[in-house]
């Protein structure tokens, strides 16, 4: 291949190396220079251009893409139609992805070649880009691939259907514990058909194991967790006739997980925190189980490298001393009451100035949050500023008026980060219309907080429901000062889904806000004075 930086006029029959502009019309790069186009070119003043032109033995850029790609394609991959020198690899179904050394062996090829994948035993899902191969130059000589090495290919084990048993031990399991296991084994197309709970018992479990329905897979979840090969889980498991594959796993989260065999039928004695949503080693035992891969102490003592996952944001002892979760003095912690916007569903009332008893909506809500001990509360506010504000002057609250505040409530959360210290650690995120909210869960959150690691949030729940106010770290301030329109926080929430602790509240209040005339009444709110 020719690449050259030539005078305009002598370039007929090469491509642009780069694209050219000129008024009226942008020429992209590879196009091919005509007669006509030089002319156009050199009528506005352009002189010179980088071009290049391949020699007949050359392959064009997406050829010699497509072709690698097609090299290293192995069961369950589709190829896509290369462009601009690019071919993408996608997985045909849900399962486990295997890499082997395919994109190595591509890029040893030549430099041309710039080839990327995910990393090995990654869980991918059908349709998902698991490769990816990028020519750097506009073409390659043909020879480059016509290579006598067999080229290794990557490929997908997909995942089988599977039906799985648990049985816990101690008091039961709750709903959302279940709901958690079932999402867990439904995205590797796996069934929990049966739960049965026995006493924390060698003797119980082991009857359990020996009186459970067909399955695939047992489960078994301790009261405790497993600590020795001589403790419960493990000890029922040999009474049952069954032996101990490997005790721990070197992934944290997931340490304290066991792998057993009863006859043909795996057991998986699971960690504690399989019982959060959060990846851990688990998972990585459930994906190669579910794809049918090799599952024996080699290969889990080979998931040491790449075993430190991401830090359990509720655990009261985190791994990184120096975090903030051991410096619970320095904790301080703010609130934001979002009081912006128009009221529009509660009626003619402005639902903010209805009455509670003596005080307003938004005197009430701000005086629970005072209750807890929070001394720096920031209102912000919109729509009927001046008769918001009028409402809680003398309350030593910080104004924040969000002249934009008609763009929703992602705008006016944003303002309300924005006006926040620099040494403030936590900020709760309230809404003006929810005064039941008691001044005992503020506290709450405020004294876990003290506890979790500095990537926490922190959502007060009700009879297993989330509610209100959440407490965001300091780490999450910069995407909250980012938000637009009226998209709030719910979003970051799905984004940061790992960073997010559940905290159980006595307290139904985290639940009632009053956005209609109908729970206004329900709950004796008085209309606002004319």
């Amino acid at each position: 291949m020719k690449f050259e930086d030539r005078d305009i006029i002598e370039c007929e029959g090469w491509a642009l190396a780069h694209s050219l502009a000129i008024p009226g019309k942008r020429l992209p790069k590879a196009t091919i220079l005509t007669a006509a186009l030089i002319e156009e070119l050199h009528n506005n003043a352009v002189t010179k251009a980088q071009v290049f032109k391949l020699d007949p033995e050359d392959m064009n850029e997406d050829a010699a893409a497509l072709q690698a790609a097609n090299m290293i394609a192995g069961d369950n991959i589709d190829v896509k139609p290369a462009g601009r020198g690019r071919a993408n690899l996608l997985a045909r179904s849900d399962g486990v992805f295997l890499p082997d050394n395919a994109v190595d062996f591509i890029n040893t090829l030549d430099d041309a070649f710039s080839a990327a994948c995910k990393r090995p035993f990654a869980r991918v899902s059908s349709g998902e880009l698991v490769a990816t191969i990028k020519i750097v130059p506009y073409g390659i000589p043909g020879h480059v691939l016509m290579t006598d090495k067999p080229a290794p290919k990557c490929r997908i084990a997909n995942f089988k259907t599977f039906r799985a048993n648990l049985i816990s031990t101690g008091d039961s399991v709750s709903e959302k514990i279940i709901g958690v296991l079932t999402n867990r084994l439904s995205r590797v197309h796996g069934e929990l058909q049966s739960h049965t709970v026995v006493k924390h018992s060698v003797s119980d479990v082991a009857g359990a194991l020996g009186s459970m329905p067909d399955s695939d897979l047992v489960l078994l979840l301790g009261a405790s967790a497993i600590s020795d090969r001589r403790d419960v889980l493990p000890a029922a498991v040999e009474k049952a006739g069954g032996k101990i594959i490997k005790l721990g796993m070197p992934a944290d989260p997931g340490n304290l997980l066991m792998l057993a065999q009863i006859g043909e039928k795996t057991v998986i004695g699971l960690p504690g925190c399989a019982r959060s949503p959060a990846l851990n080693g688990f998972d990585w035992i459930l994906e190669r189980f579910a794809a049918g891969l090799p599952l024996g102490r080699p290969e889990i003592t080979s998931m040491g490298t790449g075993g430190l996952l991401k830090e359990s944001v509720g655990r009261p002892a985190p791994r990184n001393a120096n975090s903030l979760a051991d410096k619970p003095a320095t904790r301080q912690i703010a609130a934001i009451v979002l009081a912006a916007g128009k009221s529009s569903r509660s009626g003619d009332s402005h639902k903010l100035l209805a009455k509670v008893g003596e005080n307003t909506v938004i005197e009430a809500t701000i005086q629970n949050a005072r209750l807890s001990g929070i001394q720096d509360l920031f209102l912000v506010t919109g729509s009927n500023h001046e008769r918001i504000a009028a409402t809680v002057a003398n309350s030593e609250t910080h104004l924040v008026h969000n002249e934009n505040f008609v763009a929703g409530m992602g705008s006016s959360l944003a303002a309300g980060i924005v006006a926040l210290p620099p040494e403030i650690d936590y900020a709760f995120v309230c809404l003006g219309d929810m005064p039941f909210i008691r001044a005992s869960t503020f506290k709450t959150l405020k004294a876990e907080a003290k506890r979790c690691s500095e990537r926490a949030i922190l959502i007060p729940t009700f009879n297993g429901k989330r509610g209100h106010p959440v407490l965001w770290s300091r780490a999450f301030f910069t995407a909250l000062s980012g938000l637009t329109g009226d998209v709030g926080g719910k979003r970051l929430l799905e984004e940061h889904s790992d960073a997010a602790v559940e905290i159980p509240v006595d307290d139904p209040g985290i639940l009632i806000d009053l956005d209609t005339p109908e729970l206004l009444a329900q709950f004796g709110v008085k209309p606002a004075d004319p």
